[in-house]
């Protein structure tokens, strides 16, 4: 797993903090790997799995990796909008991340790319409704 990646990802879900932002819709709760015990509603909740690391040379000898990235929503399941809310929240997400080139945040990466694999679709439990989606994550390094 890169952190570089994870980083960058989330300096991407952070940059943009208005009305109507995943940041602005989940307030600002954006965690890696996972949210602290007891974390207020609503947060998002990402990681990425599958590091396939491919090194070729051109004019300097770099290596693709890719991997995918998880995104999970938990809202609480308190109101009749909290899944139209859930819905805004995913395709914020998408609007943000699909076929997006990211900032890397080490210069060691020349690129990092994503790409909606999943569109996640309200998963109504008892503590939570859940929206998970999945992305491509696909990074260019320097070795």
């Amino acid at each position: 797993m890169s952190q570089i990646v994870l980083t960058s990802l989330y300096n991407e879900l952070t940059s943009a903090t208005g009305a109507g932002t995943v940041f602005q819709i989940v307030g600002g709760r954006i965690y890696q790997i996972e949210a602290p015990q007891g974390v207020a509603l609503p947060c998002l909740v990402f990681s990425i799995s599958g590091n396939d690391t491919e090194i070729f040379m051109g004019t300097a000898v770099k290596s693709r990796q890719e991997m995918t990235a998880t995104f999970v929503f938990f809202f609480k399941p308190d109101s009749a909008a909290a899944v139209a809310t859930a819905m805004t929240a995913e395709a914020a997400l998408f609007t943000l991340l699909n076929r997006a080139s990211l900032t890397p945040s080490d210069a060691s990466y020349t690129s990092i790319d994503s790409y909606v694999l999943t569109r996640g679709v309200p998963d109504i439990g008892e503590d939570f409704i859940t929206v998970e989606t999945t992305y491509r994550i696909i990074a260019i390094k320097d070795t």
